[in-house]
């Protein structure tokens, strides 16, 4: 009960602390809806419809809110871990409309893996039509060496050692210390948010034609003179800004 109660505070925290960053949340998160929404209604220009990519998309702003959630609460790690299956899922969005006949490889996983492997992995999941798909599979690559497998990184990042007298005690912290680590988590993981809108919005208009709505407002430039304060001040945040959530500083 401490750790839920812990939780319900924090959030009342980040609540006052970043009251403009859960608005633009919930703004981008409105964009992003919108735009893959447009398959459920839309047929592509040759009158094809492409509503199967819309369980993926799903999955996408699903993921999306549960990794916020976990920001919200001062928990960096569990957020991209949570998110992860989102961004995902996206890649596998960019494959399929690539080519159809991959949709038949991805539903015979466990069939024929090898394929599977081949075709949803690694470099196999950068696709033509995703915009930025290699540089968002590299940030997946990153979220699985970083938040998925207890490696080194993974392991220490969280631990702090304390010797007593005659005893050493391992504690492992449940949520953020750094105000500025997790404030690069949160500015990473919302241009990232910015970043795949913008993406998906390009994906969807090559199929169905040029999206009519106005684009939302560039997250990195609202936002740039924070992230490089920030930067400036702190290497392992600009680390965290440049490799999660693709910012890119002089």
């Amino acid at each position: 009960m401490d750790y839920l109660g812990a939780q319900i505070k924090n959030r009342e925290i980040f609540c006052l602390n970043y009251a403009a960053d859960l608005r633009a949340f919930q703004s981008l998160l409105t964009v992003l809806r919108s735009n893959w929404e447009r398959l459920g209604r839309e047929s592509d220009t040759s009158g094809r419809s492409h509503v199967g990519l819309l369980p993926f998309s799903n999955i996408l702003v699903r993921h999306s809110i549960f990794g916020f959630e976990h920001l919200a609460c001062y928990q960096s790690f569990l957020a991209w871990l949570t998110f992860r299956p989102g961004l995902e899922a996206l890649l596998i969005i960019g494959k399929l409309v690539d080519d159809p006949t991959n949709a038949s490889i991805w539903k015979n996983k466990e069939a024929d893996f090898r394929t599977y492997n081949k075709t949803f992995s690694g470099s196999g999941l950068d696709s033509k039509s995703l915009p930025r798909s290699q540089e968002l599979r590299q940030v997946l690559g990153r979220l699985n060496n970083d938040f998925m497998h207890p490696n080194p990184n993974f392991t220490y990042r969280d631990a702090t050692r304390i010797d007593e007298a005659d005893s050493v005690t391992i504690q492992i912290e449940l949520f953020d210390k750094s105000a500025d680590i997790h404030e690069a988590h949160l500015l990473a993981y919302l241009h990232l948010i910015a970043l795949i809108i913008s993406a998906s919005r390009d994906l969807v208009s090559g199929l169905c034609g040029a999206d009519q709505t106005p684009a939302p407002e560039d997250y990195s430039q609202t936002q740039r003179d924070r992230a490089v304060a920030l930067a400036t001040r702190n290497d392992t945040a600009k680390k965290i800004m440049t490799e999660l959530g693709l910012w890119v500083f002089a």
